[in-house]
């Protein structure tokens, strides 16, 4: 008989045995397994805390005590665990569960997330809320060791110190962010790592010692009395007890039975205390473990019974941006030595691991530290370099002080390529890469690319290089636009005529979104041959090429403009102010979108050929 079914709450688990919990512990690999086979996913993190989640529900007593995850793609088991098991299935889909967590789906999600490095702030603001309110439950902060790259947790441990919080910082320590962990503290938590066995002996000591009678709590706090004299005698305490604060670890977070004596354990203390859990990811996938990377976020695969369960399905090669944008810098670096890279912990997703591989010199991976990537790739500008910072549009969202202080202010030259930009399928909210217009286009002296094909990609990027202040180009995880008409090119526009009549509505578009528009426009002027358009596609779409379009839009009856972004400080107001004139815009209207596929996303926001057929009648 199966365990999870019947696990309805938090409660349902506090109520087995350590043998029932590590059978649980298997039906939840193997659900998510399956469930990410149909729907993609987070593969790889979230098999690596399975037990680890486990614990923490055993442990502690949801929602009343809280726990907080960091970037929150981790939390399959937690759903699983939490009265989600029949929804499970619908993980991902338009719908369904979000495979995030998510304050509106559940009161055992306590925050919306999807960015890293927040969840020790939002914990301490709970704790701290749960002080003043004369509430004594628990707040647990669960973050990864990727997180570890990212300043906002150097701040909250910063403010932790001579706190008296019923606070549990849970460091889930897996060697990986998204690509695998750089830096100085990846190289500090490894030799923490490599104590394990002492902490081993530790806990051996400490059951043998409790089972003295009499004496044996004596002799604990006596070895603990040692422990830390010898500790500050010889400078072996950890990073974490410098700075003032407990620490217990490093402990197998893949190990039920010693999470949760090591959780039980800081729920005796009186203060904020680190519990360092070294997990696996991928663990209970053979391919996930030995290739973490690669199955940090998949879509779908196929299970084969006669290969260890499940086996990668090999996607159908095609071109995207991002493999366009890969051979595009690699030839452009060949050509100039002063162009360089540099990424935020996202060196596969975004394209360059050829360029690291054949101009390491020239490669910055900052580790999850977005701030720091543009204020260093704007010292590399001042030096002389010409740095590419490429990260995903979603993410850029943090960094609009660096560039405006350290590259815009400093006059000097960088190309920003912002991936993932437009509607971002399956991640929902906290991933859509439709802000970054509005929040960047405000910058004086931008130039800003949302090419459409891969040639308007590579003139957008020669552009940029010739540019010598902040160049940003945009462009969507998926293929170009494929277009069936001809293009009059007009340097960084162009300009296709649908139809007769087609002066009397102008239709102004960019990126991928241009490819609906021409169908929509086409469909029309199939079923009315007098509806005609004539339409104006532009790569750069910062300053826009005003004085072509205007001239363009002159004689209009109608003049339209569709974008790929939030309606709200969009390029269409914009537009719509300088011309003087009445524009009809066409954009996304509501910034908090839900998961979907990329197809269901436009239907929704009324971007798809169908609804853009209909609004432009």
């Amino acid at each position: 008989m199966q365990i999870l079914p019947n696990i309805k709450s938090p409660g349902d688990v506090r109520k087995l045995s350590r043998t029932e919990l590590r059978m649980l512990s298997e039906e939840i690999r193997d659900t998510i397994i399956g469930t990410v086979a149909e729907n993609g996913g987070h593969l790889a993190s979230n098999l690596g805390v399975v037990e680890m989640t486990i614990a923490l529900h055993t442990v502690f007593d949801c929602p009343k005590d809280t726990i907080v995850f960091d970037v929150g793609h981790q939390c399959y088991a937690h759903k699983l665990l939490t009265g989600r098991y029949e929804q499970f299935e619908t993980l991902r889909r338009r719908g369904g569960i979000s495979g995030f967590t998510n304050r509106e789906e559940s009161p055992y999600d306590t925050t919306t997330a999807g960015h890293s490095g927040s969840a020790l702030s939002a914990a301490i603001g709970i704790a701290e809320a749960k002080r003043i309110a004369g509430d004594d439950s628990w707040t647990v902060a669960v973050v990864g060791d990727g997180s570890f790259t990212n300043g906002m947790v150097y701040e909250a441990l910063n403010n932790l110190d001579n706190r008296e919080l019923r606070l549990v910082f849970l460091l889930n320590d897996n060697e990986m962010s998204i690509s695998k962990n750089v830096g100085s503290l990846s190289r500090y938590l490894s030799y923490i790592r490599t104590s394990e066995g002492y902490f081993g002996f530790k806990m051996v000591l400490r059951k043998v010692f409790s089972r003295i009678p009499l004496i044996g709590k004596g002799l604990i706090h006596a070895a603990r009395y040692i422990r830390d004299t010898l500790k500050r005698l010889t400078n072996s305490e950890t990073f974490f007890e410098n700075l003032g604060l407990k620490y217990i670890g490093p402990v197998s977070g893949n190990d039920i039975d010693r999470m949760i004596s090591v959780l039980e354990e800081a729920k005796t203390k009186n203060s904020p205390v680190i519990v360092h859990a070294i997990t696996r990811k991928g663990l209970g996938y053979s391919p996930a473990q030995e290739h973490p990377e690669r199955f940090h976020s998949t879509g779908g695969f196929a299970l084969n019974d006669t290969d260890d369960g499940v086996k990668p399905v090999q996607p159908t090669p095609k071109s995207t941006f991002t493999a366009e944008f890969s051979r595009l810098i690699c030839e452009k670096a060949e050509e100039n030595g002063r162009i360089c890279a540099v990424t935020a912990a996202m060196t596969d997703g975004c394209g360059l691991a050829e360029f690291a591989k054949r101009f390491p010199d020239r490669f910055f991976d900052t580790g999850i530290a977005e701030e720091h990537a543009i204020t260093m790739a704007g010292g590399l500008s001042i030096g002389g370099m010409l740095p590419v910072v490429v990260m995903y549009s979603t993410f850029s969202q943090r960094v609009f002080d660096q560039l405006w202080h350290d590259v815009i202010l400093q006059k000097t030259p960088m190309i920003l390529m912002l991936s993932h930009s437009g509607l971002v399928p399956g991640d929902g909210v906290t991933h859509q890469g439709i802000y970054d217009v509005g929040l960047f286009a405000r910058l004086p002296g931008v130039h800003i690319y949302s090419p459409d094909t891969y040639d308007g990609l590579r003139k957008s990027f020669n552009e940029a290089e010739r540019y010598g202040g902040l160049s940003i180009i945009r462009y969507p995880e998926s293929g170009e636009a494929v277009y069936d008409i001809a293009f009059e090119d007009c340097g960084s526009w162009k300009k296709a005529v649908i139809g007769e009549n087609a002066e009397k509505t102008c239709i102004v578009t960019y990126g991928r979104i241009a490819g609906n528009v021409i169908k929509a426009a086409k469909r029309l002027n199939e079923m009315n041959p007098s509806a005609g358009f004539t339409a104006a596609v532009s790569d750069r779409i910062c300053p826009l090429p005003m004085s072509d379009l205007a001239e363009l839009c002159r004689d209009a009856e109608r003049v339209i403009f569709v974008e790929e972004v939030l309606k709200s400080g969009g390029i269409g107001e914009s537009f719509a102010a300088e011309i003087g004139r009445k524009v009809e815009i066409i954009a996304v209207e509501d910034g908090l979108l839900p998961h979907g596929t990329v197809d269901e996303l436009m239907k929704l926001t009324g971007l798809d050929v169908d609804s853009l057929t209909e609004k432009l009648k």
